[in-house]
């Protein structure tokens, strides 16, 4: 049955509107959303995952297509694990429908996974991946405002592509653009899928049609109770006012010009754990003040395109590409002195569950 467009129904206010706040099982809609918060101290003490969102090449600032992209930046991922190897890390590549039509890419995926190099997980981006049954739209991006029939279908189709041609079944999941949705949870359970890792805590996309998550935190938590976790992107407030930051930076000055005189006058600042567009100084800082807030598991994350220079608007020279991988050095350098050593999406999961009541 072909599903109705979601731009035949809703409008992009309307989209806007209704994702002022996350729609997942665990939220109030009326007021800052509630946490189950996992007890992690099975890890002991603190600890860190690398998230790749491995995906297809893409003009970022043009219109969303379903052709014109390309996976050529994959070549250049081997160099990365080598890095990744060296410090002890076993990335999670987040893979999406176009890189597991990519021989290359599902070649050495699938053999960084059964070498126990890495780890595969699953990020769907809707408008490259089947059915095609909506329209396309900037909020049809966010696989939150899809028919929940429709993102069931894509997910599912996604799944069975990467287990078909890796024969790996992934445990994880990064919604595209960070769009998980109400219906998420339940299509990951009962995929098998255990881990969740679409919250960008800190940031709000709801102007763009997509989800709000400014009142969730970094710490990871339960979606639904011993059945998926949700560990979220690491973003830490730093300045006079961080402990005040989801207020003051989320609600109280919220446009760009605001926020840069704020960080510029050191009263707040947004750091996000990633090396595209966070000087390495910055990460530093974030680093060490999400170890002050007792985060309990600090996921560092970037797109595999950025890996290539020329893909991402991130890294557009070879001088940028040589920042990526320096930074990378330096912050695995700055965890590992500090006693953070790195996980893998399999120790998280199974230390979640040995202190999950049932």
């Amino acid at each position: 049955m072909k599903v109705a467009p979601v731009s035949e129904t809703k409008s992009e206010n309307e989209v806007q509107a209704q994702n002022r706040y996350v729609k997942m099982p665990f939220l109030n809609h009326h007021s800052a959303p509630l946490f189950d918060f996992a007890d992690m101290s099975a890890l002991g003490s603190p600890r860190f995952i690398l998230t790749v969102d491995t995906e297809e090449e893409f003009d970022w600032n043009g219109p969303f297509s379903r052709q014109g992209y390309g996976t050529e930046h994959l070549k250049a991922v081997p160099k990365f694990q080598d890095l990744c190897d060296r410090f002890g890390i076993k990335p999670c590549y987040m893979v999406d429908y176009p890189i597991m039509e990519d021989a290359f890419g599902v070649d050495m995926l699938s053999g960084f996974v059964h070498a126990g190099r890495a780890e595969i997980g699953v990020q769907l981006h809707p408008w490259v991946n089947p059915p095609f049954d909506e329209m396309l739209s900037p909020a049809n991006s966010y696989a939150c405002n899809l028919p929940p029939d429709l993102e069931r279908a894509k997910l599912t189709n996604l799944y069975n592509r990467i287990v078909g041609r890796t024969g790996i079944k992934p445990d994880s999941y990064r919604a595209g653009r960070y769009g998980a949705g109400a219906a998420t949870a339940d299509i990951l359970v009962d995929l098998g899928i255990s881990i969740d890792s679409s919250v960008r805590a800190r940031f709000d996309y709801s102007e763009q049609g997509g989800p709000n998550y400014t009142h969730h935190p970094v710490h990871p938590y339960w979606i639904q109770k011993g059945a998926l976790l949700e560990l979220p992107l690491t973003t830490i407030f730093a300045g006079a006012m961080r402990s005040a930051g989801n207020v003051v930076y989320g609600e109280w000055f919220g446009s760009h010009a605001a926020r840069s005189v704020l960080a510029r006058s050191s009263m707040i600042e947004r750091i996000a754990l990633t090396p595209e567009g966070i000087p390495l100084e910055k990460a530093i800082e974030g680093i060490d003040l999400a170890l002050q807030e007792g985060v309990s598991i600090i996921n560092l994350s970037f797109h595999s395109p950025s890996l290539a220079a020329g893909c991402t608007p991130y890294v557009r020279t070879q001088e940028h590409l040589d920042d990526l991988y320096d930074w990378f050095i330096h912050v695995f350098q700055h965890l590992l002195e500090n006693g953070v050593r790195p996980a893998n999406m399999a120790e998280i999961r199974t230390a979640s569950q040995l202190n999950c009541p049932t």
